[in-house]
């Protein structure tokens, strides 16, 4: 499990300014398209950020926004994801997406989250996250932990046909706090969230696809909740809908506030979405219901020390 070594306090420093890219995913001119309508995309959010006198300070992306999720063009999509810290000149020349995130971070000077992209792997894919600062680097990767496996009555998907799981937690460090990063599926599994809010992490975001099955139901209320419980913003980034595509994706990218409160959304359609996280409110949230000082761990393990390997 890779967690930060020590606990910051959320409640301190300055506020931050996202962009949620809701981008429409699967077009018919393939990854190429979708690059340039990203660089696009980017360049659009940083403008209207500073056309508004609120400098756009991290941007986020959805998952597999690079292609379809047909298993087939996931594979020929895929490609090599650099570890973090390791030199571009050593990244693989297949990794265009990869070198595109950093090309455009370092274009706009801001932080960006890639949403997810399918990675090579040994023998299956991963579905992969990553972390860009505004110099260029990739100081953070995270597979998705949690394969969605679905069986419904009127859908079944199988992720776990094309991926394999990762095997770690990841949270990063800019100059406006600690954040946290999963994806999709991991929506739905307290724990990931719990950590994230235990290190100190201002923030958690979920790169995601729901589809309009489980959308309509479980999207805003697992979202509201995992912010109420931790008291601390959530915030997700889908691909815009696509009717005519087999796997039907919900949209409405969403940030919601440490009470639980949805401070900005989108519908269907390909739109940025603006939020601002601000300290204070962590702070006036739990300084109000004192969740944290309350919890009782001699009831219940304390999650953060069993990571560490400190729990008694």
């Amino acid at each position: 499990m890779t967690i930060a070594a020590t606990t910051i306090d959320p409640t301190k420093g300055p506020k931050v300014n996202v962009a949620l890219i809701q981008i429409q995913a699967g077009k018919e001119g393939g990854k190429q398209d979708q690059i340039k309508r990203m660089r696009e995309l980017v360049v659009q959010a940083v403008k209207e950020g500073n056309d508004k006198n609120e400098p756009v300070h991290l941007i986020v992306l959805p998952e597999m926004w690079n292609g379809s999720t047909l298993h087939d063009e996931l594979i020929a999509n895929a490609e090599p994801v650099p570890e973090p810290g390791q030199a571009p000149a050593d990244w693989s020349p297949k990794s265009e997406t990869i070198r595109a995130l950093a090309d455009a971070a370092i274009e706009s000077k801001v932080w960006i989250i890639g949403g997810s992209v399918p990675e090579q792997g040994a023998e299956r894919l991963y579905n992969t996250a990553t972390v860009f600062s505004p110099e260029g680097a990739l100081v953070a990767k995270y597979r998705k932990t949690h394969l969605f496996d679905l069986c419904l009555p009127k859908m079944t998907y199988k992720e776990s046909d094309t991926f394999a799981p990762g095997d770690h937690l990841t949270t990063f460090d800019t100059p406006f706090g600690r954040f946290g990063l999963a994806i999709c599926y991991d929506l739905r599994f307290a724990e990931i969230a719990i950590l994230a809010s235990r290190q100190g992490c201002t923030a958690i975001f979920y790169p995601a696809a729901f589809n309009t099955h489980t959308g309509p139901l479980h999207w805003e209320l697992l979202q509201r909740g995992r912010a109420l419980d931790n008291q601390i913003y959530v915030a997700t980034c889908s691909c815009a809908r696509d009717e005519t595509a087999k796997y039907v994706i919900y949209g409405h990218s969403m940030a919601v506030s440490p009470m639980g409160k949805v401070i900005a959304t989108a519908e269907t359609e390909e739109k940025i979405v603006y939020a601002t996280f601000d300290p204070e409110h962590i702070a006036e949230t739990r300084a109000g219901i004192p969740l944290l000082t309350q919890r009782r761990f001699d009831l219940y393990p304390d999650i953060l020390a069993v990571a560490e390997g400190k729990a008694q």
